[in-house]
Order: structure tokens, then sequence, then C-alpha cells
């Protein structure tokens, strides 16, 4: 099974890309099932999946040879359609095997994992016959994109460790050329991306190993090798010697077979538009959106819920500025007061214990993404810790989006990335002992929706002027509702370039190029920003829901907590036990 690790904007969120199966447990006997048997169950998938290639098992585990893990293939997986077919038979003899456990025999966190575990694998099964549908490349999301910022911050804790990424970095060319012919058969079957698409793939390529004696991934090796005790001056010239020629000679080359690659398929690809003008197109969609949001809502009714929203945060801005036509001066130009990045952690970290529970201590540090790099990365992005060591954490910003002085929403970001956004909620989640398979498991909406969600909050909080915080936030959230509602119109609906051009300019944005380049972003990347809007929406609604159902008795701080503790999985899911909770509560 293609298991989705859950990293938020972490550049690890494609470890998995290949084809990871969740293997059924041969031999498991699951005759009159306990919960005792279930536990071993799940432990047994977790060992056996963890370890299925060395980068999942390298940013799940920190120490796996606390688990019994010593003897594992280094390797940075497969990737093709013989892969997805054998993960698809795995997951259905996982399948098979979860739906023997008896519900009524098991605990509620069991439940909720075997709940969580099939609808995962119920998900994943729906497009098995739609495998050559699934893209691995993107100019900011795919995986030669993110593959060296992973392998940059590959943590040395051991010896091992050093040896195991030498390893790894090597196999990038042959699995670059994996990733070219799966794309042939892409072609083949007329599911080829558009040339604009390419192009910007290939420019990024081409951008990443321009100067390949002076690719940043040498640097940040060196100085991790610099920093590792214990070695002698021969062995740190060596390794040095050994990562130098990997990078100049297979990344490189790597990547020059990806560039020729994509380059000898440019101009066989059938469509330029949405994914609804393929002839499965939109059924591949409606998954995109189920397994981005983690909502089971038709893509009508999530089109009608986002309109919606528009309409409601368009009133509300025309409100605040007609009461108050200050504002607008005041907000094209407003300043946080606090712009450093430390100085805003501590911040938000002191403000944030009023309506979140208290989280685990742990250590950060901020870094800054490398000038090669930062054209085709987020603006930020947090890199999720293994399970076992949850104390030391990595926050990535990006300066091509920071202003003359500082990024003028780096305060907001923050939030979103650090506390009590992604960093908050992989610690303090990760603190409450969930069974470990569940950590293989990604789920965008709750974990892009939830830093989305407190990304709102942190406005309130940032020492703002009230009616500017709360245009500022109106004006985010409306902008990503936006974005949203173009990537379902685009892929379900069929709108065009115009069509799109033409909606922007009901909502002032007239520039054509700006269109054209938001156009050709949800093409490349569907449904990507339904993970941060539709998850934030669905937070929003659960909340409502458990206010109304408790009435006086709601209280934020608890509600918070429930969330974290319950975990990453499908709203729909989280409801059904939110219901139990609140019983609790009440």
């Amino acid at each position: 099974m293609r298991l989705r690790r859950n990293n938020g904007r972490c550049a690890a969120a494609l470890l998995l890309a290949g084809c990871i199966a969740l293997s059924g447990c041969s031999g498991t006997d699951i005759g009159g099932t306990t919960g005792e048997a279930f536990d071993s169950y799940i432990e047994e998938l977790f060992l056996e999946d963890v370890a299925s290639d060395a980068l999942t098992l390298h940013y799940t585990l920190a120490y796996p040879g606390n688990y019994g893990i010593t003897d594992y293939d280094v390797t940075l997986g497969n990737y093709s359609v013989e892969d997805f077919k054998e993960s698809y038979a795995a997951m259905e003899e996982t399948l098979k095997e979860l739906r023997g456990f008896d519900e009524e025999k098991l605990t509620e966190e069991q439940n909720l994992t075997r709940d969580i575990l099939i609808d995962s694998i119920e998900t994943d099964l729906s497009v098995k016959d739609l495998t050559l549908y699934h893209e691995i490349l993107g100019p900011t999301t795919g995986y030669q994109a993110q593959l060296p910022v992973v392998l940059a911050e590959y943590t040395f804790r051991t010896e091992r460790d050093i040896e195991d990424y030498l390893v790894l970095a090597g196999q990038i060319d042959d699995l670059f050329a994996e990733i070219v012919a799966f794309e042939q058969e892409k072609s083949k079957a007329g599911l080829f991306m558009p040339d604009y698409a390419v192009d910007a793939v290939i420019d990024q390529c081409e951008e990443f190993i321009a100067d390949p004696g002076n690719n940043y991934m040498i640097e940040i090796f060196d100085d991790k090798i610099d920093a590792f005790e214990g070695l002698t001056d021969e062995q740190r010239a060596s390794y040095k010697e050994k990562n130098r020629t990997i990078i100049t000679m297979e990344v490189v080359e790597g990547y020059e077979k990806l560039i020729d690659g994509l380059t000898a398929l440019k101009g066989t690809g059938t469509n330029e538009l949405g994914l609804c003008y393929y002839e499965d197109g939109r059924e591949y969609y409606e998954y995109l959106v189920r397994t981005a949001t983690g909502c089971d809502d038709s893509i009508e009714e999530l089109l009608a819920r986002t309109d919606n929203f528009i309409s409601e945060s368009t009133d509300e801005i025309y409100r605040l500025v007609s009461e108050n036509p200050e504002l607008l001066y005041e907000f094209s130009d407003y300043e946080f007061p606090i712009t450093e990045p430390d100085e805003i952690m501590e911040d938000l970290t002191s403000k944030v214990s009023k309506d979140f529970p208290e989280p685990p201590e742990v250590n950060y540090t901020i870094k800054y993404v490398h000038p090669s790099l930062q054209e085709h990365l987020s603006p930020a992005f947090y890199l999720a810790t293994p399970v076992d060591d949850i104390e030391n954490n990595v926050i990535y910003i990006n300066e091509k989006y920071l202003g003359e002085d500082s990024m003028t929403d780096l305060y907001t970001t923050l939030a979103h990335e650090g506390y009590p956004g992604h960093l908050y909620q992989n610690c303090y989640t990760g603190s409450c002992e969930l069974p470990l398979v569940r950590s293989l498991l990604s789920y965008p909406g709750y974990s892009e929706g939830w830093a989305t969600y407190v990304e709102q909050y942190s406005y309130g909080i940032s020492g703002l002027d009230t009616d500017v915080a709360k245009l500022a936030s109106l004006n985010n959230a409306a902008s990503l509702a936006l974005y949203a509602y173009l990537d379902m119109s685009i892929h379900y609906r069929g709108w065009d370039r115009e069509e799109v051009a033409e909606y922007l300019d009901d909502y002032g944005i007239s520039d054509a190029e700006v269109a054209d380049e938001i156009f050709e972003t949800l093409i490349s990347d569907p449904a990507n920003y339904l993970s941060y809007f539709i998850g934030y929406q669905e937070f929003k609604r659960l909340r409502a829901e458990a206010k109304d159902w408790l009435g006086e008795a709601f209280v934020l701080k608890e509600f918070h907590q429930f969330l974290l503790e319950t975990g990453p999985a499908p709203f729909y899911i989280i409801e059904d036990y939110m219901q139990d909770w609140a019983k609790e509560q009440g």
C-alpha cells in the first residue's frame, strides 16, 4: 500500500513514493480475535512496512534497533506499474485480515486504529485500475524537488546512518530511470503532463544541477561530518570525498536522465486542462479530494460550501471596511509587532497555553532554504521528527518570500509551521503513544487543516489592531477558498484558462499572467489547496458541532486536546468518536 505519512508541509511527504505495501501478516492466526491479537497484528504490520525502504525507516524511527530492526535493505524503493499491482494485492489481503477482527472485542482505541486502516486501504483500492493517473513529479511538491531536502536533512546519529545515506544518494539515478519509464507508460496511455508542466519540472532540475561542485548537498554533508563525533581525520576526508563523487556523478546523472526523459516526452500530452477531460479523470479526482481532505462530502457539496464561505467572507470584509474606511489603508501596509523568527516562536509558545494543552518540551531549529531550491519550494515547511525522537525539530523558511525586511506574514507562517501548528501537533500527538502503524499514514486534510486552523487563530494573538487582524484573517482564508474553488472547478467542472481568468477578475485579480500562473499551478498539483481550506473548514465544523452538543460545558482547550489525542484521521471517523467524547464531557 502507498502509505501516506503525516508530515505536514514536510519535504519528506514523498518519502513513501516507492509504492510501499501495507502487507498482510502471513501466518497470523486471528481466529477468536482478542485485543492482544489485534495489537500484535498491527505491530507486525508496522515492523514489516517501516523497513520497506531506508528513507521511510530513517524518518519514522531514529533508533530502529530498539524495535528489533537491525537488518534492512538500504533502498529508495521502486516506482513502477508492477510495484503498484503488488501493492494493491497486499492491500486486499490486509483488508481481509483487518475485517476479521471482531470490533466488539476491541477497545475504543483499537477500533479507531482498525477503522482508520480499513478506510485508508479502501480509499486506495478505489483507484487500483487507475495506476497511470498517479503523478510523482511536479515543480513544487514533486519527488525531484523534495528528495534533495529529505537527503540533506538525513540525520547522522550513528556511523551506519552515514553509510546508508551514501548508498541512498547513489541510487537516485536508478530510481529516476524508473520514474522516466513510468512517465513513458503514462505517455502511451495518453496521460502524460502538458508541456508547460514539463518545462517547469525540467527548469527545476536544471537549476539544481547547474553547479554540481557547489551543490548544497555537499556543503551540508561536510558540515554534518565535521560535527559527527568519533571519526578520525582520514575517515572524515574519505566520507566527504565519497559524497562529493556521488553528488557530482550519480545524482547529476540521475537528474540528467530525468531531464532527457521528460524532454523526449514533450508534446505527447493529450490534455492541457483539468483531470475531468481524461476518461476516468473525474473518478480519479474524487479520490484525490478524499485523500487530500479526509472529508466524504461530494465535490458538488464542497463547491457549494466553498462558494458560500467566499460570499460570507466578502460580505464581512465589506462590512468592516464600510464601518471603518481607514481600515483599508491600515491593512495595506500592516506589520506584525514581532518579526524575528525566534522571538515569534517564543511569543506564540507563551500565548497558546490559554486554548491549547501543554505540549511536551522539545527543541527546534530554524533553517533557510538553499538558493538553488527557493524557486520551487513552499514559503516555509516543517520536517516531522521520527516517532521515537520528537525532541529535535526543524522548520525551513524560504527567503524568496521575504520582503525587504521580513516576510509580511512570518508571524502567522510560524504559527502554521511551529506553535500551535505542525511542530506542536506532531510533538503533542507523538507523545500520546498512538499505535506506531498510524505514523505511516498521512492525512493532509488533518495536518494542513489543523495548521491552517491555528494560523487563523494566531491573527487574534499577534498584537495587531483587532480590526486589522480580523481583516487579514478573512483575506487569508478567502484566498485559500478561492484557490480551492478554482481547483475543483478546473478538475471537476472543466474550467479553462479563460473561465479562471474571468472568475479571478470578479475578485479584483485582473493580471492575465497571474491568472495563467494560478491555472498552471492548480493543474500541476490537483487537490493540494483543498487540504488546507477544506481541512480548516472541517475543524471549524467539528468545533461548532461540539459547542452545539455541549453548550456551556464546551471548553476550547479540552476540544483541542481531544483532536490532538485522537490524531490524524479522516474527519468523518473523528466525528464518530467525538460523539462519545462529547457524552463523556457532558
